[in-house]
């Protein structure tokens, strides 16, 4: 293979108990500033790299999972309490969020818009020049 299909992404919690890796690029990347994301990962913002379900496999454990709203799950390390992963069981399903932060190299993925701004922390100015949007980007 090719191009940016050819690229594998690796990735994986703190204590290396969960390892995933992505085929190709991500679908899309944002910073989320939603409650939810502030609570699960205790910053003022998640960062996440969407890809196709059917891209990415775990090769080394599983993540534990938590209904943390109506139609979506988040998935952490049972050891080491990194968040890794967000994926709505209802209207996308085929999609996973995979946490920018757990990449080996995030560098490469490029965030493209803020979402959730209506919750976002006042002390976090965003000087980035990304669209912002209060809620989901809207529908292309």
């Amino acid at each position: 293979m090719r191009g940016e299909n050819a690229i594998v992404h690796g990735g994986g919690c703190l204590c290396g108990a969960i390892r995933y890796a992505a085929q190709g690029a991500p679908l899309a990347v944002n910073h989320c500033h939603c409650v939810q994301c502030q609570r699960a990962t205790g910053a003022a913002m998640a960062t996440w790299a969407t890809w196709r379900a059917a891209d990415v496999r775990f090769v080394k454990g599983r993540p534990s999972e938590f209904a943390s709203s109506p139609g979506a799950r988040r998935g952490f390390c049972g050891q080491c309490g990194s968040t890794l992963t967000w994926r709505a069981v209802e209207g996308t399903p085929a999609e996973i969020d995979l946490a920018a932060g757990t990449l080996d190299d995030p560098d490469p993925i490029t965030p493209r818009d803020h979402l959730f701004t209506k919750s976002r922390r006042r002390w976090l100015p965003l000087c980035d020049g990304l669209p912002a949007y209060v809620e989901h980007r809207p529908k292309a």
